[in-house]
């Protein structure tokens, strides 16, 4: 009986231990799932904090609008600025398709690593600088610009997470230190800062149709040549020249010395960017006696029949002023303007007066300051108060200062029947003449007599070295000591200058060459005079441009015309201007 009922409860043993085996292991797959989901759901919330931050990152902290840009592919990336190019179409100012290097600092992960492993391939920015620039807490900021293509491969090749390469332009200028007063340059954003890519700023970014300018490349060369191989062999401190269309005021040529790489904006002389020709200002000297004959011719107190008194020097305070190897006798007209008389001059301006003076010199522009599209512009220094002294000396171009652009475009106009043109930089499509209703400066018959006293002068005077290669040249030359500290004695040093034109019986182009302190040379046999030095460079620069410009020489036999009764001029080796 025990045996019996001792059987059951071992099978109910038995089955209760497969319940309990059954049970537990739903308990412990019960508890897998549960760790199972808790880890899913830890996964989960890792997953959107690293999202959630990623986009704080990328979008809500690093700004927003113009970060997407810098992301812009590069074809959609704007040309920033339009060519300029000269009159025949050779391009002076252009772009390049670079890359520059940008950093988000943000995702930075080591920046004094990221910086140490940078400046080893941009030495020319350096640790401390790109250090600073990664631990910035901005979401953008520029590492360097414009880097050549072997320097974005190495870059892209660290592999530095927050650093990348954007698709840039750089303004470049193939002629280099050629046209570089003209065109200016840019900034490293490409905004103009200077010359005409100041000046046509706004245009030069909207308007992408090319800058047409009257400069002509060949021309500019030309005078760029010269006027470095004058100033090498006078060894002058600088120089500069100008060529005008005397009809259409376009300026084909402009050069001024020392000048500048305007690729490298960074690394000039601030000495060399400084434009001679339209913010300088200088006593023109001589030169101005052109002035001072219109006036004379003009106001009808003088005449071809005037004769006056060289004899001796003429008292202004407690200087006397007297002429350089004067005649010690008295001059014709003719001969007073060949010769450069100062006395002769002065003499002129006493009989006119300084309120005539005054009055004329307001009419020729003298008193205003002469624009062209360039920022860099001066204006002439005018005395406060005109005493009589200062009459006589402007009669011979002191006391009042003038920009060389001002000087050229007034004389042009004296010499171009009294049409003044409007000087530009900007080529002339069209032809065009002076307006009908324009006031003319002097009259046509002032203008033919100076034009015919110039180039007596360029035949037979101080200015006939200017006359080469048979091109008709008329020309005045002026030599204008400087003042150091208020005195003109102390210290000789000159502005020498040679202005005129070509040719003689058909004017169509007028020149002005500036020599900042030449010396004297043993070409020179020890003389210092423009007729020397400006005179000359001003004449190679006519025979090699002329046949560019379309001008045919004369035959050398060609006989000219003369007014009766002027005296034929013949100078010794002295005479320099």
């Amino acid at each position: 009986m025990k045996q019996f009922m001792k059987r059951p409860l071992i099978r109910l043993a038995k089955h209760l231990s497969r319940w309990q085996d059954v049970i537990q292991q739903h308990s412990v797959l019960e508890m897998a799932r549960q760790r199972l989901a808790l880890a899913s759901g830890l996964i989960l919330i890792g997953f959107l904090v690293i999202a959630g931050r990623l986009i704080d990152v990328m979008v809500i902290r690093s700004g927003t609008p113009q970060q997407a840009s810098f992301e812009t592919s590069g074809h959609q990336l704007a040309i920033p600025r339009a060519d300029i190019v000269d009159r025949n179409g050779e391009v002076l100012a252009t772009h390049l398709v670079t890359a520059s290097v940008y950093a988000n600092p943000k995702v930075i992960l080591d920046p004094p690593e990221a910086a140490l492993r940078l400046s080893k391939l941009l030495p020319h920015v350096g640790y401390d600088v790109l250090l600073q620039r990664l631990t910035s807490p901005k979401g953008f900021i520029w590492l360097a610009r414009h880097v050549t293509p072997k320097m974005q491969h190495a870059i892209t090749h660290l592999g530095i997470p927050g650093v990348y390469l954007k698709k840039d332009y750089k303004r470049v200028y193939p002629y280099g230190q050629l046209v570089s007063h003209v065109l200016g340059y840019c900034g490293i954003d490409n905004n103009g800062l200077s010359g005409v890519e100041k000046f046509f700023d706004v245009k030069l970014q909207n308007d992408k149709s090319a800058l047409k300018l009257s400069v002509d490349v060949r021309i500019q060369h030309i005078v760029h040549d010269e006027l470095t191989k004058a100033i090498a062999e006078f060894k002058a401190v600088g120089g500069n020249a100008m060529v005008m269309d005397l009809k259409t005021g376009e300026v084909v040529a402009m050069v001024s010395l020392p000048d500048f790489d305007p690729n490298l904006p960074n690394q000039n002389n601030p000495n060399a960017i400084f434009n001679r020709n339209t913010l300088g200002v200088y006593e023109p000297g001589s030169i101005f006696k052109i002035l001072n004959i219109a006036i004379a011719l003009e106001s009808e107190t003088a005449s071809l029949r005037s004769v006056y008194d060289a004899t001796s020097g003429v008292k202004i305070g407690r200087f006397t002023v007297t002429d350089f190897r004067g005649k010690n006798r008295v001059l014709s007209l003719a001969e007073a303007f060949i010769y450069s008389s100062n006395i002769a001059a002065i003499k002129m301006a006493q009989q006119f007066g300084t309120q005539t003076q005054k009055a004329y010199l307001n009419k020729f522009g003298i008193f205003k300051h002469t624009t062209v599209e360039v920022p860099e512009i001066g204006q002439a220094l005018v005395p406060a108060s005109w005493s009589p002294s200062t009459t006589m000396t402007v009669s011979y171009g002191y006391g009042v200062s003038v920009t060389p652009l001002q000087a050229l475009t007034t004389i042009a106009g004296v010499i171009n029947n009294g049409y003044r043109p409007t000087p530009t930089l900007i080529s002339q499509d069209k032809f065009s003449e002076p307006p009908p209703s324009s006031d003319p400066i002097v009259s046509e018959k002032t203008s033919n007599t100076i034009r015919t006293f110039m180039r007596i002068n360029a035949k037979e005077g101080p200015g006939k070295r200017a006359d080469q290669g048979n091109f008709k040249v008329f020309a005045k030359t002026g030599t204008a000591y400087q003042a150091k500290h208020g005195n003109y004695g102390a210290v000789k040093s000159r502005t020498n200058s040679c202005v005129g034109g070509f040719p003689y019986d058909n004017p169509r182009y007028v020149f002005l060459v500036v020599l900042d302190d030449p010396q004297p040379t043993k070409t020179t046999y020890g003389f210092a005079a423009a007729g020397w030095n400006a005179a000359p460079t001003a004449g190679k620069m006519v025979a090699r441009m002329g046949p560019i410009l379309g001008i045919q020489p004369a035959d050398s036999d060609e006989e000219e015309t003369t007014a009766q009764g002027w005296t034929s001029v013949k100078h010794t080796k002295e005479q320099g201007g």
